[in-house]
């Protein structure tokens, strides 16, 4: 299922994230959804968008998970701790449960530390992940500086941030594909609905039997929750495992972090205080 992404020793761009996030993180996001909306700004947009998209990749994004990948991660974690997930803390714009952000790692030891959190069992973590598509929870597992794996998240497509950033903004690399995509069986389908009910993509058609692959993220919620059996999970084609960058990918990540990121960053916060509120 996914591939081992742990950097093993410290890395000190990743722990600096970390730290900055779990500190400020309604600030955080509230900023990644003023950069979104900074793409829509004719020239300048392109030039944000690009640099996002390499933010996402290189330094903090995710990729959309089936629930046996997100078990296979955690299996081979040294620390896992639960939280609250901070989308859904922050804007509150649905009544899914709170309590399913997954720290693993680096991201459990620092995030964990910061929020005063207790470290769980991997059976009480594969509950969590087995019950998100009874909420309607899309997994992703998010890296924090590639390809180190910090978090496992089940959050909504009305609150996660990362989610709101690809399909409102078209920045992919927030939530990029899965590693599989969802095929559909018309033999087996009852047309009962509940795929569709679920899709967060609106990817399927049952009454022509069909999924469309290129708008299936690769969660997996419709083969969880079809009580006939009528879809699978396979692997994609185009699949592009997580590796540590090279050169030419390290700066680029340099560049997004230090020239576009981050000067948009103290922008969306001297905005804030001159306005008195956050400019989301």
């Amino acid at each position: 299922m996914c591939d081992n992404h742990t950097v093993s020793g410290p890395f000190f761009l990743k722990k600096l994230m970390l730290m900055t996030y779990g500190k400020w993180v309604d600030d955080t996001l509230g900023y990644y959804l003023f950069m979104g909306k900074m793409t829509g700004i004719p020239w300048a947009g392109r030039v944000v968008r690009f640099f996002s998209e390499q933010y996402g990749k290189y330094l903090h994004g995710g990729r959309a998970a089936t629930a046996d990948e997100c078990i296979k991660v955690l299996a081979e974690a040294r620390q896992i701790a639960v939280m609250d997930c901070s989308c859904r803390v922050k804007y509150r714009n649905c009544d899914n449960p709170v309590r399913t952000c997954i720290a693993i790692n680096t991201g459990a030891e620092v995030l964990g530390s910061l929020r005063k959190e207790r470290f769980v069992s991997i059976d009480e973590a594969v509950q969590i992940i087995r019950e998100a598509p009874d909420h309607g929870l899309i997994r992703s597992v998010t890296h924090c500086v590639t390809p180190d794996q910090y978090v496992i998240c089940n959050c909504c497509t009305c609150c996660c941030v990362p989610y709101r950033l690809r399909s409102e903004y078209g920045i992919r690399s927030a939530v990029a594909d899965g590693f599989y995509e969802a095929q559909l069986n018309p033999v087996n389908c009852r047309q009962c609905g509940r795929c569709i009910e679920n899709c967060p993509q609106g990817a399927i058609d049952v009454d022509r039997g069909t999924i469309d692959t290129g708008k299936c993220l690769g969660c997996g919620n419709c083969f969880d929750l079809c009580p006939h059996n009528a879809v699978q999970m396979l692997e994609r084609e185009a699949r592009e495992p997580a590796v540590m960058p090279g050169r030419a990918g390290r700066f680029l990540m340099y560049t997004a972090f230090l020239a576009v990121i981050l000067p948009l960053a103290v922008v969306y916060k001297l905005l804030g205080t001159l306005k008195g509120m956050s400019p989301e």
